[in-house]
């Protein structure tokens, strides 16, 4: 009777022997991604980059998304780039109808691919509508997570950008405020009763007047001097109060 241990020699001869006699596996090409596979993911990664870019300089606090990659057929019979594969400059917004070029410069291969990215994100909007030549305030506002699309492009993502500022154009409850609805609002209008300011080195003075332009802050607007009846062109510095420069 053999012994354990003469047993597991003879054990490990026979299987040294036996796979002695077999070739080492051969690992081909094939075994590598596809280039539809490199295509989907470098498509994915460059997305997600775009978005994260994106969100941090809208300052927004939570997004969601979804990306749904869409490769030509063609790109089966594409030979697997042995380097990462490059991909142009991204246009426009990362979410909505992305497209973008993917080439493999060391075989000579490009193609576009195209996405569709459904993106959300936690903004501020409006409690209720908001008509035109309302003020914004705080009351105003509350904060929900709304799908956004590529025409959502000068959407307003800072609550701070908000307060304010006159309603140009009806804000709808609870759908994102683009900046095109919204513009500082008018400290004068056309009749009003001004205080004109007039300074210079050392010098100051100020008089009556009447506003002949509507203005928000910063702008030039024609004012007449009530004493004199003379026409000047002033800027609008506060709420019934203009400056302008001997």
């Amino acid at each position: 009777m053999l012994k354990p241990a003469v047993i597991g020699s003879l054990t490990s001869l026979f299987l040294l022997g036996v796979f002695g006699l077999l070739p080492l596996p051969v690992y081909s090409q094939t075994d590598t991604a596809s280039a539809t596979t490199q295509i989907e993911q470098q498509m994915q990664r460059s997305i997600e980059t775009q978005l994260s870019q994106w969100q941090q300089q809208q300052a927004i606090d939570k997004v969601q998304h979804k990306i749904m990659i869409r490769v030509p057929s063609g790109a089966d019979n594409l030979e697997p780039c042995p380097q990462k594969i490059t991909i142009d400059p991204p246009q426009g917004l990362p979410f909505g109808r992305v497209q973008r070029k993917l080439s493999c410069p060391s075989l000579g291969w490009s193609l576009y691919v195209r996405a569709k990215v459904t993106l959300q994100a936690y903004l501020p909007v409006a409690n209720r509508n908001l008509q035109r030549d309302e003020i914004v305030t705080s009351a105003d506002l509350h904060w929900k997570m709304l799908p956004l699309k590529a025409s959502d492009q000068d959407v307003i993502t800072q609550e701070a950008n908000l307060l304010g500022q006159q309603v140009t154009r009806k804000l709808r409850k609870n759908k994102p405020i683009r900046a095109a609805y919204l513009e500082a609002p008018r400290l004068i209008n056309v009749g009003d009763e001004v205080i004109i300011e007039a300074s210079s080195e050392g010098f100051y003075a100020n008089m009556l007047g009447v506003a002949l332009d509507v203005g928000k802050e910063g702008d030039a607007i024609r004012v007449k001097n009530s004493s004199s009846g003379k026409v000047i062109t002033a800027y609008v510095v506060a709420k019934g109060r203009v400056r302008t420069q001997f």
